[in-house]
């Protein structure tokens, strides 16, 4: 936290980075009496470090509720267990749920020393498992019950008493994994005392996986979620890092090779190595020291070598954007931090060291992933777990463009959503360090039970990268965007983003009352029409937060669509309605060509399939819809389409609908040359039309 000259007072900067909101939101809670400082000095806002520690946990717990209309939370309430974590038939997953539901039940939310205790408690166990001192027994309590011990060769444990407690009063010989117990331990003093306060946290009974990161599971399900999420760390399912390695494995030697994980965790990445890869030529790094400890207990327990020498040169506690790498990797593997919040003295260092972090946002994974290639032999291959955005998001373009001139992919998969929690698509990045510019030719994709390899040379641009077309889609790709005399909305149209109120509840009401209109949401959309609205509001641009000049909203005629959509849904307007910010505007002006005639080839399969292979975008943007083609032709030709588009417009019936579609499609897809069996390439690729 950040105090001022006032004593231990903590400004409202420094509250708002202790609990990982932004200083606009720390404002607007500030106006509304949400928070309350406890002195002023100089007419700026300032709190007690009790206040703000006390409001951080009360965020967490959940009796705080000014975090739970956030649409992008920063705070989870609580703990929970973080089960796609590890293996699903683990038997250990039980264990840790418990526990979970003990300690949320209570409102807990653990410190360190608890943490450090709880993981300590079960590596013990792990070690003693491993080094076959000790196997699972009974649950403590049913021992204790019929008055057992536990036996650890010449030891003996009193039933009732857990490992840990044992071992900080006897120290008995762990073949030599001591220092790894006390280096997670830390104060021994401390961890007696949790032990003495909290006992039922230590009756569960741990076993040993070969290969599955129990330590990490329990660390990142007692570790509240919120803090996670500030630090970007979102920790891999153990299903996608065994993709991820089996993938880079299959196909590339791993005897003798030097492997990286530069923000390794707990090791989970590493744990997953073929067993060519020895323990001397596994590398690692995090700035988070539970899980660096965690780390090399888990690469100690896989290799059953308590090497210190070689943990502690090999797994570090270090800044990997900050530390000068002394090797060079043959494979930099894992998944860098996510949406790290970087402070302003941070930012500029990054700037004045990496080109992807230039502009006026920096994310971390596009900076780790500059880092990586930078760090890699010539011919060296980093696999990453990035967000699909990287891809086609226009923040993401200098990553991109710095790929693009060093490198190439060898292996894409398309993962889908599959963090626990988080509404992000995810994609498996193995990129080929070989100091040329980026080739496609035996690119392997993956897009769930969909794969293929590319194998011709294609266009690249730094705009987008997509590769989500086979050879024979990619070919009908660029049939459609060569077709004779096209042109593109490109300076040939208006376009107007629908209006941001700043306050929709203030504003928009459910009833038609004197005085408001109806105004349209993206989900009010169809193709080539709308619903009736069941919105309304009083048209006060100045009393808006955001708006388009009046004349695009009152056009005579005008096209709608939706801007969060991973489809093309245009409509029709020549009612002058009113849009909100989730459905936009675009009032084509291309000469010679007619706006019902355009609205049909936007509508059109063959347009949704250039759009999803060319961006493989959740958003229509107007770069998307600029790019468009639309095959220029004669007024007769344009005169059967409006017909056609006319009764999708105002259509008499359902079974109509369809029908009409599909004879409009099919008309588009001869206006654009393609045959058959190319539409029907098409056709399959894109699915059913379900916006009609």
């Amino acid at each position: 936290m950040s105090a001022t000259d006032a004593g231990n007072y903590i400004t409202l900067r420094g509250l708002c980075e202790y609990i990982s909101v932004s200083p606009a939101t720390g404002r607007n809670w500030l106006k509304m009496g949400k928070i309350t400082p406890q002195i002023e000095k100089n007419g700026a806002p300032l709190f007690t470090q009790e206040y703000v520690s006390r409001l951080k946990k009360d965020l967490l717990t959940g009796k705080s509720t000014l975090l739970k209309s956030r649409r992008n939370k920063k705070y989870v309430t609580g703990s929970s267990i973080y089960e796609s974590y590890i293996t699903a038939a683990s038997a250990n997953i039980p264990k840790v749920q418990q526990l979970m539901e003990m300690v949320c039940s209570q409102g807990i939310i653990f410190d360190e020393m608890e943490l450090r205790a709880l993981l300590a408690e079960c590596a013990l166990q792990l070690i003693l498992q491993r080094e076959g001192i000790s196997a699972p027994a009974e649950s403590k309590k049913s021992m204790a019950e019929q008055g057992k011990t536990i036996f650890l060769e010449e030891l003996s444990v009193p039933a009732g008493v857990n490992v840990l407690s044992y071992y900080l009063k006897e120290s008995f010989p762990l073949n030599g994994y001591e220092f790894l117990i006390d280096d997670l331990i830390l104060d021994k003093q401390a961890v007696l005392s949790c032990l003495e306060k909290y006992p039922q946290w230590f009756m569960a009974e741990y076993r040993y996986e070969e290969a599955e990161d129990i330590l990490g599971l329990l660390y990142i399900s007692c570790k509240n979620i919120g803090n996670r999420k500030a630090a970007g760390a979102y920790y891999t399912p153990t299903f996608v890092v065994k993709k991820l390695i089996t993938e880079l494995f299959e196909a590339n030697d791993a005897k003798g090779k030097k492997v990286l994980d530069p923000c390794c965790g707990t090791g989970n990445f590493l744990l997953q190595l073929p067993g060519e890869v020895t323990l001397e030529n596994i590398y690692g790094g995090d700035i988070d020291n539970i899980s660096v400890c965690i780390a090399r207990i888990n690469l100690a327990l896989k290799f059953r070598s308590p090497r210190r020498e070689l943990l502690y040169g090999h797994i570090c506690v270090n800044d990997y954007l900050s530390v000068e790498m002394a090797v060079h990797f043959d494979y930099i593997i894992g998944n860098p931090p996510w949406g790290y919040q970087f402070t302003e003295d941070e930012k500029k260092r990054l700037r004045d060291k990496y080109a992807c972090a230039r502009g006026k946002n920096i994310e971390s994974y596009d900076v780790f992933t500059e880092q990586a290639i930078s760090n890699l032999k010539c011919g060296g291959i980093m696999s990453f777990v990035l967000p699909e955005s990287i891809l086609n998001v226009k923040a993401h373009m200098p990553i991109r463009e710095f790929l693009m001139k060093r490198s190439s992919i060898q292996y894409l998969e398309y993962l889908g959503e599959v963090f626990d929690g988080v509404q992000c698509p995810s994609i498996i990045l193995q990129v080929l360090y070989d100091s040329r510019p980026m080739r496609c030719a035996g690119m392997k994709v993956r897009d769930g039970e969909h794969s293929y390899t590319i194998t011709g040379e294609r266009r690249i641009c730094r705009e987008y990268f997509n590769f989500t077309a086979t050879d024979e889609e990619y070919g009908i790709l660029q049939k459609i965007g060569q077709v004779p005399h096209k042109v593109t909305l490109a300076g040939r149209a208006k376009f107007a983003l629908g209006i941001v109120t700043g306050n929709n509840k203030k504003f928009i009401t459910d009833e038609k009352l004197n005085g408001n209109e109806v105004i349209l949401k993206g989900s009010d959309i169809q193709k080539f029409r709308f619903t009736e609205g069941k919105r309304f509001i009083a048209y006060r641009p100045e009393l808006f937060q955001q708006t388009a000049p009046t004349e695009y909203y009152r056009a005579p005629r005008k096209l709608l669509y939706r801007f969060i959509s991973n489809q093309l849904v245009f409509a029709y307007d020549d009612r002058q309605t009113l849009s909100l910010n989730s459905c936009n505007v675009v009032i084509p002006e291309i000469e010679g060509l007619e706006m019902k005639y355009v609205l049909a080839v936007l509508n059109s399969r063959v347009a949704q399939f250039y759009f999803e292979k060319s961006f493989q975008s959740v958003k229509v943007l107007r770069s998307h819809i600029e790019q468009i083609p639309i095959p220029a032709i004669d007024r007769a030709g344009q005169e059967g389409i409006i017909r056609l588009t006319d009764k999708l417009i105002a259509p008499a019936a359902a079974d109509d609908i369809t029908k009409n579609y599909e004879i409009l499609d099919a008309a588009i897809a001869q206006i654009f040359g393609l045959s058959q069996e190319e539409y029907q390439v098409v056709k399959e690729s894109v699915g059913a039309c379900s916006f009609l």
